[in-house]
């Protein structure tokens, strides 16, 4: 009968940890979805700021193109064209770096996204280790309600000799 009840304990200790288990894994799930929608949302800001840039830079290279015209004109315009120049050189480097940005946080959503899944299939299957281990424990639960009265009635047979 000990060793029942250390076998009852034994199981419900397990599924205790089991239980704590797949809360971590739920909450790891969570953590990972709400740091997918963060870096989603950091993506789209780094697009439209990259649309930005790229309309900011057609207006620039414009502008420099109309410069070159009216310098071919006569018109001396030397500082602005430098102007111009310097500001498409560096919104060039900021698009640049924009566009690097933009492909880490997409390369690291996609790797949170793979790292998400993998935890969601983990705490699918300590949901299911649950299950079965619940479904033993009840098992058990029947058969040691059943050697309990079994012995109950040996018992009082035994006390009825």
């Amino acid at each position: 009968m000990d060793k029942i009840k250390e076998k009852l304990e034994k199981l419900r200790i397990e599924s205790e940890a089991n239980y704590a288990r797949a809360d971590k894994a739920e909450n790891e799930v969570k953590e990972l979805k709400a740091e997918v929608a963060k870096k989603e949302t950091e993506v789209q800001n780094l697009n439209n700021k990259i649309k930005l840039l790229q309309m900011d830079l057609e207006r620039t290279e414009k502008r420099v193109e109309e410069v070159k015209v009216k310098k071919a004109e006569g018109e001396k315009e030397d500082s602005q064209i430098e102007v111009l120049t310097r500001k498409v050189q560096l919104l060039e480097h900021q698009l640049e770096e924009k566009e690097k940005s933009w492909r880490e946080a997409t390369d690291k959503a996609r790797s949170l996204e793979v790292h998400s899944e993998h935890h969601e299939r983990k705490a699918k299957q300590i949901d299911s280790e649950k299950v079965e281990l619940e479904r033993k424990y009840e098992e058990l639960g029947a058969k040691y309600n059943a050697v309990k009265a079994e012995l109950e009635a040996t018992l009082k047979s035994l006390e009825d000799l």
